[in-house]
This record gives structure tokens, C-alpha cells and sequence, in this order.
């Protein structure tokens, strides 16, 4: 053991040092001083080398908390705007899904007269198929018929054709000019009164067929303006959600907040550190960006976003400040949405254009506020 007065070297169980007789063990009291000095050197050592931003503006707890709180508000623009954005090109499909309803027309009527009908088609076919079978069975079975119906076989034909009775042949004829009666007739039948049921059909499909053109035509002219309306309002939140961009650019160059915690989850919870006298400073050992880091690391808090937005009753007790900031982002967000298809009603279209103009009116004047703001700091940085 070491005294501190003279350095002398000691044994560890010296009550005092041996040379110069200071005492080696320090009381309770001047232990917790040391301690406390030793606490407040190095909080003075970090803000010293980390806290020059802070100080090169002289920034009071006040002042920064101001300037936290423009972060926030940005960040809570940024994100509305974003999700707005979201919303108005779903509501774009969505109005196609239920307004652009195509109607299917049906199959066209056809119309036939062929001369050589079904009818006499089946019969074709009956005959071809009849008369080699009839040839087959009278030619293999000739000889039982040869006493009986000798007198009716024409026996100066060759063999095949000289077991076929005339009665056959004379059916066979029959058959055949049926068939083709039966054709003619169907043809004359096509060519008149099924021409007449034709005529009808094709009045009534072309009738039915301009009602659905029309109809599909109406509802693509009613998408067009409705989508006329959501492309405006979606142009109008895309130069707003620019001009905020740009002053987070502005606000973020001021390099008073580290990059790491240039977020809105960050933000609020260095808000909330300050405004609960859980910090004084961003820098120090207990300033915000050192207690963030060690709440990160102990999972006590979600640093990031995407987490945060899926799990906002969890956070609500841990990050109150956090979920109120989420929660004002989703108000705008709805206020956005529900305005612009209010826009779509004819009926109130007048007063939702007005409450949508409000709303730009809004964000751009909190960013003209802002960026006053910044051009007021940058000057007392660099002056």
C-alpha cells in the first residue's frame, strides 16, 4: 500500500505510512467525497471532449430541449407523410379494384346452313357402317339361305357382293335417300327459322353488348377523375413531405445530435430523459446519449423504428414519449387518408379540400418556424 502523502511503500495492513506517518485509511465520509470528486472529474472530462456543439452554441437545458423537440416534430412529419403517401397509392388501387368492374360479354351467336345437316350427317355414318356389316353376315352365313332365298341372290356378281339380298340393297337405298331428305329439309329449316332465332339472338347481343360497353366506359371515366383527384392530393403531400426533408437536412448539419441518433426514437427518448430530470446534457456520463446506450444494451427500451411501430403497448409505460410521437404520426397519417377520400365525395368534396389545405398549411408553417430557428443557431455557431 502506497501512502499518498510522501508515496512511501507500506504493508497492506499499515494503519499508517511508516515514514511519514499519515494515516493510510480514509474515513467513510472522505471515501464517499473522493468518490463523488472522483464521479464529477470525469463527467467534466467527457463534457469537455464530447460537448463541444453544446457549447460552441451555449446551449442551456432549455434551448435544447427546443431544439429536441423540432427534431421530433420533423421526424413525426416525415414519418405521417411517408405512410400518407402509402395510403393514397393503396386507396388508388383500391378505387380501381371497386369502380373498374369490366362486365363479361357472352359468346357471340354463331349461325350455320350447311347443306350436309347433322341429320343427314347421323345417317351417312349409319349407312357406311351398315353396309359391311350387312355384306359380312349374308356372305358368312349364305349357305343357310341358299334353298330358300336362292331365287333372290344375283349369283353373276363376285362372291362378296352375291350374298346381299335385293332387299337390302333396296333398304340400304332407302336409307340413303332419307338421309339426304333429311338434310335438304334441315337446310331449309337453317335457312329460315333458324335464320329468324339467329336475327333475335344477335339483336339482343348486340344490344347487350353496348350496355356493358357503356357501363365499362362510365365506371373508367369515373376511376380517371376519382384518380385525378388522389394523384393531386398525392403530389401536394410529396412537396410537402421534400420541404420537410430539406429542413431535417438544415436541422441535422447543425451537428448538435450525433448521426447514430438522428431518429425519432432517439429523440423523444432524450426528450423524455430531460424533461424528467434524468439528464441535464446529450454528453457526460449520465447525459442521454450514455444512458440510451446503456437502457439499449439492458433491453430496457426498442431503438429501433420498424420494432417500435409493431410493438406500441409495450412501449407505452418505458417510452411514453416515443408513443406519443408514433401516435401523432398516425393522426396525421388517418387525417390525410380520410380527408382525401372525403375529397371523393362530391358532397363534401368543397369542405375536404379546405381541411386538406389546412393540413399542408400547417406542416409548412412548422417548418417555416424551424427553419428560422436553424438559420438563428447556424449564425451563433459560426459567429
Amino acid at each position: 500500500m502506497f501512502c499518498d502523502e510522501c508515496g512511501f511503500k507500506n504493508k497492506e495492513t499499515a494503519k499508517f505510512c511508516k515514514k511519514c506517518g499519515a494515516s493510510l485509511v480514509d474515513d467513510e465520509d472522505e471515501k464517499k467525497e473522493k468518490k463523488s470528486k472522483e464521479k464529477e472529474d470525469v463527467e467534466k472530462v467527457l463534457e469537455e471532449d464530447f460537448d463541444s456543439s453544446q457549447d460552441e452554441m451555449k446551449l442551456t437545458k432549455k434551448e435544447l430541449l427546443e431544439y429536441l423537440n423540432m427534431g421530433k416534430d420533423l421526424e413525426i412529419n416525415k414519418l405521417g407523410l411517408e405512410n400518407s403517401i402509402k395510403d393514397l397509392e393503396n386507396l388508388d388501387r383500391k378505387k380501381y379494384q371497386e369502380i373498374v368492374k369490366p362486365l363479361q360479354k357472352e359468346d357471340r351467336p354463331t349461325f350455320s346452313a350447311k347443306p350436309f345437316g347433322s341429320f343427314g350427317l347421323a345417317f351417312g355414318i349409319v349407312v357406311l357402317l351398315a353396309i359391311p356389316t350387312f355384306i359380312y353376315i349374308m356372305y358368312t352365313y349364305r349357305k343357310y339361305y341358299d334353298n330358300i332365298y336362292s331365287k333372290w341372290f344375283a349369283w353373276d356378281f363376285p362372291d362378296l357382293f352375291a350374298a346381299v339380298p335385293i332387299t337390302i340393297v333396296v333398304l340400304l337405298i332407302m336409307l340413303i335417300v332419307i338421309g339426304v331428305a333429311l338434310s335438304i329439309i334441315e337446310f331449309i329449316w337453317n335457312s329460315t327459322v333458324g335464320r329468324q332465332k339467329y336475327n333475335s339472338r344477335m339483336k339482343k347481343y348486340t344490344q347487350e353488348s353496348k350496355r356493358i360497353d357503356e357501363t365499362n366506359a362510365n365506371q373508367l371515366v369515373l376511376y380517371n377523375q376519382n384518380k385525378a383527384i388522389i394523384d393531386d392530393r398525392k403530389s401536394n403531400v410529396k412537396k410537402d413531405l421534400k420541404d420537410v426533408e430539406k429542413t431535417m437536412r438544415e436541422y441535422y448539419d447543425l451537428d448538435v445530435i450525433y448521426p447514430k441518433y438522428r431518429n425519432l426514437v432517439a429523440l423523444t427518448t432524450f426528450i423524455e430523459y430531460l424533461e424528467s430530470g434524468r439528464c441535464k446534457s446529450l454528453y457526460g456520463y449520465t447525459g442521454c446519449y450514455n444512458v440510451y446506450e446503456q437502457e439499449l444494451r439492458q433491453n430496457t427500451i426498442i431503438g429501433k423504428l420498424d420494432q417500435v411501430l409493431v410493438q406500441l403497448d409495450q412501449i407505452k409505460k418505458v417510452q411514453f414519449a416515443t408513443y406519443l410521437a408514433i401516435q401523432q404520426s398516425n393522426a396525421i397519417q388517418s387525417a390525410m387518408l380520410n380527408t382525401c377520400n372525403e375529397m371523393l365525395d362530391e358532397t363534401r368534396r368543397e369542405n375536404a379540400m379546405l381541411e386538406a389545405q389546412a393540413a399542408d398549411n400547417k406542416i409548412i408553417k412548422r417548418n417555416s418556424e424551424i427553419t428560422s430557428t436553424i438559420a438563428t443557431l447556424n449564425y451563433i455557431k459560426h459567429n
